[in-house]
């Protein structure tokens, strides 16, 4: 496994069995509420990736090391609510750590590109959104406090890369990225 240094994640897609999406929600939140009271936690994001009809759900689980994420891994709380998921959905996981989880791709089984790949594909589209928002809300931001215009900014870069730009780059980028999977 990659250096823990960077924090881990750990990515989870289920599918929601037919009538059981109200059981599955309910056992979302008390997954999410046992996962903030464990150490490490940093966050959890949900996503469903074909849109709001859709049974498939992603949750992307954000420790601050694989030590504290494997520890998750193999309390009870968590393991138990795990087995209870199976009566709701279907599940499948991955693990990974630092950014390599903005350059998977649906549907496959692949290695995260080398971090040199990496680095040259997220710096040229962090700066061109940087830029962007900067130029387009730097004018009505200025005479905030620095803190608040950082995390506005910060948000918006962050949730571009992460929801837009990222995948379709990886997605742009694969033949490049993944020379071996052709």
């Amino acid at each position: 496994m990659p250096d823990s240094s960077e924090g881990a994640t750990l990515v989870v897609s289920r599918r929601i069995k037919p009538g059981k999406e109200e059981a599955y929600e309910d056992w979302l939140r008390r997954v999410i509420k046992a996962a903030r009271a464990f150490p490490g936690y940093m966050g959890v994001t949900t996503l469903s990736p074909e849109g709001v009809g859709s049974n498939l759900r992603y949750l992307i689980w954000r420790f601050d090391s694989t030590a504290t994420l494997d520890a998750w891994e193999r309390s009870d709380v968590r393991n138990s609510l795990v087995k209870e998921v199976g009566d709701y959905a279907t599940q499948h996981y991955d693990k990974a750590t630092g950014m390599e989880t903005w350059f998977s791709l649906s549907g496959m089984k692949v290695q995260p590109p080398p971090k040199w790949k990496m680095f040259t594909v997220t710096l040229p589209a962090a700066y061109a959104v940087s830029l962007t928002t900067r130029l387009l809300l730097g004018p009505y931001l200025g005479d905030w406090p620095l803190f608040a215009t950082n995390l506005i900014f910060t948000a918006i870069l962050v949730a571009t890369l992460t929801y837009f730009a990222m995948p379709r780059l990886s997605s742009l980028l694969r033949r490049w990225l993944y020379p071996e999977q052709r």
